[in-house]
This record gives C-alpha cells, sequence and structure tokens, in this order.
C-alpha cells in the first residue's frame, strides 16, 4: 500500500510515465534486497502497470514563436543564473541535461570551441566531442565566473566539489509560468533536430550532434564524425536562435557580465 499511495499520487498528477518509472525503480531495487536476502517479497510487483497508465512516446516540439516564448520566460524568471544558462547551452548543444551537469572544465577548450564528454559521462558509453558555437563559449565564459574556483562547470550551492542534484534543473524548469504548452528539458534536443531537419541538415549529421546509436548497417560501415558539418549546423542554429529573438526585439537577459 505505500508503493501504490508513492506511484498513484504520482500518476494523478497526470505523470503517468513518471509513476511507472517510481514502480521500476522501487521493484529493482527490492529485487536487489531479495538477491542479497534482506528482504523476501516485492511489494512493487503487487502494483500492476495496467492501473496505472500507459506511458506515452513525447513528441513535443516547440514552434519559433514558442522558443522565443521560452527563452524570454526562462531569463526573465528568478532562478539561479547557472541554470538559465544551462537551459540555453541545452537548446543550442543538442545535448543531455546530465552530460552538462558532470561538464568539468578539464574537459573544456574555450580557445577551440569543444567540450569533451567522457565515456564515463555519456549515456551510451562513449566519449564524443561537441562543437561549441559563438554564442555557447560566451555563455561558458560566464559559467566559469560562476564556479569560482570549482572543477565543476555546474558547482552545486552546497558544495563546488559536487554538481547539483539530477533534478534541480527539471524543478527550475517545471516551477514557470509558460504561455503555452509546458516544456520538458528533452523537448529542447527534439525541438533543434526538428527545426535542423526541416531546414536541410543531413540526418547522419543531426544524429551524431545527437549522439544517437546507428542501427543496422549503417553502424558498421557508416564511422564518419561528421566534425566540420557539425561546426557549421551548430553555428547555424545557434545563430537561427538569436536571430529569431533580434527579430522579435525580444530581450531574454544578459549573455556578458552583467
Amino acid at each position: 500500500m505505500d508503493v501504490q499511495a508513492l506511484v498513484y499520487c504520482k500518476r494523478d498528477n497526470g505523470r503517468e510515465a513518471a509513476a511507472i518509472m517510481i514502480r521500476q525503480v522501487i521493484k529493482l531495487l527490492f529485487d536487489f534486497a531479495i538477491h542479497e536476502q534482506a528482504a523476501t517479497i516485492n511489494p512493487a510487483t503487487m502494483v500492476a502497470t495496467r492501473y496505472i497508465g500507459r506511458a506515452r512516446k513525447r513528441s513535443r516540439t516547440m514552434s519559433a514563436k514558442e522558443i522565443r516564448l521560452y527563452l524570454r520566460t526562462v531569463y526573465d524568471s528568478n532562478m539561479r543564473r547557472q541554470f538559465k544558462l544551462a537551459l540555453h547551452i541545452l537548446l543550442l548543444t543538442l545535448k543531455r541535461k546530465s552530460e552538462l551537469l558532470l561538464a568539468r572544465w578539464e574537459h573544456v577548450d574555450l580557445d577551440r570551441h569543444e567540450w569533451i564528454i567522457p565515456e564515463q559521462n555519456s549515456k551510451k558509453g562513449k566519449a564524443q566531442i561537441v562543437y561549441l558555437s559563438a554564442q555557447v563559449v560566451e555563455m561558458f565564459h560566464e559559467l566559469r565566473r560562476l564556479a569560482g574556483d570549482s572543477e565543476l562547470v555546474l558547482p552545486g550551492r552546497s558544495s563546488r566539489r559536487r554538481p547539483f542534484a539530477a533534478n534541480a534543473i527539471n524543478h527550475a524548469l517545471e516551477g514557470l509560468t509558460f504561455d503555452m504548452d509546458p516544456v520538458t528539458i528533452h523537448d529542447l534536443r527534439r525541438t533543434a533536430a526538428t527545426v535542423l531537419t526541416e531546414h536541410g541538415f543531413d540526418k547522419d549529421v543531426i544524429e551524431k550532434a545527437l549522439a544517437h546509436e546507428r542501427q543496422g548497417i549503417r553502424a558498421v560501415y557508416v564511422l564518419a564524425e561528421y566534425a566540420e558539418q557539425r561546426k557549421r549546423m551548430l553555428q547555424w542554429w545557434a545563430n537561427y536562435v538569436e536571430g529569431m529573438m533580434n527579430e522579435s526585439n525580444i530581450v531574454v537577459g544578459n549573455f556578458k557580465t552583467a
């Protein structure tokens, strides 16, 4: 009943996918406990997923108008400056939140406009190079000043040696009120990939920027990194987003030092 109450609370707030995930995490925890002879039953198995809901594949992408509104709302909010910059960087680099939270300054070369994501920080377990646009480099420079003497790009509030909690940026984003449908962090990657596809950029280059693994025969024979193409594409994307903001006379905040 304790597990059911926790899961159903999330479900009843309209977060069915999150409720299913919570149930799965609890199930895995008790599977391990039973294996270690610390428990004899798994209470999560008695909370059937068919009564929680069905995880739906999210397909939300933002229009040009919504991208402007997203950035304006983020920069006009009272959230931490680091989070504002992080949410903007995630939109422009197509990277995952966890990869940015774990980033260290030893992995960032602002002179070369490169950010290395080591294999231990990558979801796919494979090191990758992120080519930074001029706009993102400027944001990283500000994060460098905000980080002080920390080795982390985004040091946590309580300790300069630890990054922010994994859900901290999510909670900050969820606390904003948008004059449009809600936005999740993963929607940023999907939006960028969609716009780039619509503007004719090569699918393989976009997939490489997303760090998606190729499938089938192409995974064996197509090993290109598309470095120059990715540099041009990500700079085009940053210019595109900046251009939309300038055309609409929207001031989204100080990119440079205030």
